[in-house]
This record gives C-alpha cells, sequence and structure tokens, in this order.
C-alpha cells in the first residue's frame, strides 16, 4: 500500500512542478525605498578648484545591511518587516552626500571612492545612526527619525586628517507607517547633507583656519 501510494504521489508532484505551482507559501514581496536629494538646480558658483573624494562611511551592524531600522526603546534595536533601502546603508549615504555636494556646485569636482580619478581631498566618514526612534515622542506617538554622522576632511598626499566635526539631525514622523518615517529620514538627511556641505565648503576656503572637532 505505501509503495503504491508512492508511485501514485511522485508523478503527481512533479506534474505540479511543471505547471509552476508550489507547495510552499508565497512571500510578501518587499517593497524598496530610495534615499535620495531632492532634484535641484546648482545653487552657487565655483569656490573650490580642488577634487573631492567621497569615502563610503564607516558603520555598525546593522548599518550594514538594506534593512530600514527603528529604535522602540533605548536598549533595542528591531527593523521594518517587508521594506527595505535599495542598497545598503553606507553606499546609500556615500552616494546622497555626492549627489548634494554635486548640486551644491561650490566644489568644482566631486567623486566617489570608486572613480580611479586623482583628488586632493577625502570626505570619511563614521555613519552612528540612520533610524526611527521613539524615545522623546513617547510609546503612544509617532517616532522621529535620527541621524548621525562623524565626518573628516583628509589630504590624500600626507593621509592626515585637516579637519573634523559630528553632525545629527531629528526629524519628527507625521506617522508611524513606512512611508512617514522613510519620508521623516529623507528630511533628515536633507538637513544633515546641507550642513555638512556648507561646512566642507568652509574649510577647503583659501586661508580659512581648519576645525578639528565640535
Amino acid at each position: 500500500m505505501i509503495s503504491r501510494l508512492f508511485i501514485v504521489l511522485v508523478p503527481a508532484l512533479w506534474l505540479l512542478g511543471l505547471a509552476g505551482c508550489t507547495l510552499l507559501p508565497e512571500q510578501t514581496p518587499q517593497r524598496v525605498f530610495l534615499l535620495s536629494p531632492p532634484e535641484q538646480e546648482t545653487a552657487y558658483e565655483v569656490l573650490h578648484d580642488k577634487v573631492l573624494r567621497v569615502e563610503k562611511p564607516e558603520a555598525p551592524f546593522p548599518l550594514t545591511t538594506s534593512r530600514i531600522l527603528v529604535a522602540p526603546s533605548g536598549k533595542e534595536i528591531s527593523f521594518y518587516g517587508g521594506a527595505r533601502w535599495a542598497d545598503r546603508t553606507p553606499p546609500l549615504v556615500a552616494a546622497y552626500m555626492v549627489e548634494a555636494l554635486r548640486q551644491d556646485g561650490r566644489v568644482a569636482s566631486v567623486i566617489s571612492d570608486s572613480s580611479s580619478a586623482r583628488s586632493q581631498v577625502s570626505l570619511v566618514s563614521q555613519l552612528g545612526a540612520l533610524r526611527s526612534e521613539y524615545l522623546s515622542q513617547g510609546a503612544d506617538g509617532p517616532p522621529e527619525a535620527f541621524v548621525r554622522l562623524d565626518v573628516q576632511l583628509m589630504e590624500d598626499a600626507s593621509r592626515n586628517i585637516i579637519a573634523s566635526r559630528r553632525f545629527q539631525v531629528r526629524q519628527p514622523s507625521e506617522g508611524e507607517e513606512i512611508e512617514a518615517v522613510v519620508e521623516a529620514m529623507n528630511q533628515a538627511m536633507e538637513v544633515l547633507s546641507r550642513e555638512v556641505v556648507d561646512w566642507v565648503v568652509e574649510q577647503l576656503a583659501p586661508g580659512h583656519r581648519l576645525e578639528k572637532g565640535s
């Protein structure tokens, strides 16, 4: 009886496979979100003729993944299910900064770390946070986006750090749904990138007294 049942089941399962059927439950497709600066015209005239290289930021796990992170409490980190960034977080942040600097226009040439072109100065960084938090809003309210980036300007020839500063921004979300959270993160990144760009331009100004720490 068992052998006859096996003989009947094997062809049946084989036919299901040919028909494109599966016995496993279908997975819910993940939604993919972008982290990118808003499109705008070049804002300023060129002030510096240096070539600036933007390195991908160093980051601890789980910031090295494409997960969209949330901190429901001070000592807990989690992620939004069914959603992710379009790439791992460090490359996304680096691409964001490259585009923000290019749109600003005051630095003549801005390249990514994948470029084979020579540069005089590099923007290196450490990403400390890119997440939503419930810490200050309370468990009953919407979260807020929190971004923290420690940046350094490095002279390529000597590999010396010539200026450094920490930037961090909080941006309240209008809701708890993932669309509102992602929008708040993009807004926080926009504010942070403007501050970083202004700081970079200031540090590269001829005769400027370079700043270390802040």
